[in-house]
C-alpha cells in the first residue's frame, strides 16, 4: 500500500508538476448564504403566481440573487490551502419541506429513498431559461409530475415521498443554465403545506497555480 502511494508523487516530480496540484481540492466549493424565507405550495396560488406561493418566491430570490451577483465576494481564505477561489458565481437555490410527517405508511420505503438520494441525488438538467420566470415555472413543472424530467420524478419519488430541491444556476450571456439535483425523502405534512426557500452563492475551490 505504501509503494502504491509513491507512484503518483514519483510521477508527479518527474514532469516538474507538483504533486499536490493533481490533488482534489478539500472541500470543492465554498456557500454563501443569502435570503431565506417560505412559501405556499398551494396549488391554485401558484398557478396564479400569486405572492408567497413557492413559485413567486423561487422568481424573485432568483431575480435579487443575480442582481447583486457582481457585488458578492467569497468569504476570507475560502478554499484550503493550496486551493483557491475559482469563478464563475454560480446562484443555489434550495427547497424543503418546512414539516414532515412522523408515521405513514410508506415510512420505511422513503427512509430507504432518503438515504440513497443522499448520497446519489436524483439530478436533472442543464436547462436554460430566459427569465427568472421561466426558470420557476419549469421547476414547479418537474415538481408536479410534468415533462420528462417530471415523469422520471415521479417515478423514482412516487408515492408518500416527498422531494427536495436543489438548483445550482449560473448565467450564460442572456440565459440562465440549472441543474437540479432532489432528495427524496420523507412526507411533508400536508396540512402545514409550506416550504423553506433560501438563496445562495457558489464559488468553486481549485488547485492554486
Amino acid at each position: 500500500m505504501v509503494i502504491w502511494n509513491r507512484v503518483p508523487l514519483a510521477l508527479a516530480l518527474c514532469v516538474g508538476i507538483p504533486a499536490w496540484s493533481q490533488e482534489p481540492c478539500t472541500p470543492d466549493h465554498v456557500d454563501l448564504p443569502k435570503e431565506a424565507t417560505t412559501a405556499s405550495a398551494s396549488f391554485w396560488p401558484n398557478l396564479a403566481r400569486a405572492p408567497g406561493s413557492l413559485r413567486a418566491k423561487l422568481a424573485s430570490l432568483l431575480r435579487n440573487a443575480r442582481e447583486q451577483i457582481t457585488e458578492v465576494r467569497p468569504p476570507g481564505n475560502a478554499c484550503s490551502l493550496p486551493c483557491r477561489v475559482a469563478g464563475p458565481t454560480h446562484i443555489l437555490l434550495r427547497l424543503t419541506p418546512n414539516k414532515f410527517l412522523g408515521s405513514y405508511a410508506d415510512f420505511d420505503r422513503c427512509d430507504e429513498r432518503l438515504t440513497q438520494t443522499s448520497s446519489q441525488p436524483l439530478r436533472f438538467g442543464p436547462h436554460r431559461a430566459r427569465s427568472a420566470e421561466e426558470l420557476a415555472a419549469w421547476l414547479s413543472g418537474v415538481s408536479q409530475g410534468q415533462g420528462p424530467e417530471g415523469t422520471v420524478l415521479y417515478q423514482k419519488c412516487g408515492g408518500s415521498c416527498s422531494p427536495r430541491y436543489f438548483m445550482d444556476v449560473f448565467q450564460d450571456a442572456d440565459r440562465f443554465v440549472a441543474t437540479l439535483e432532489v432528495v427524496c425523502g420523507h412526507a411533508r405534512d400536508k396540512a402545514d403545506n409550506s416550504y423553506a426557500v433560501t438563496s445562495g452563492y457558489r464559488w468553486a475551490c481549485e488547485p492554486g497555480q
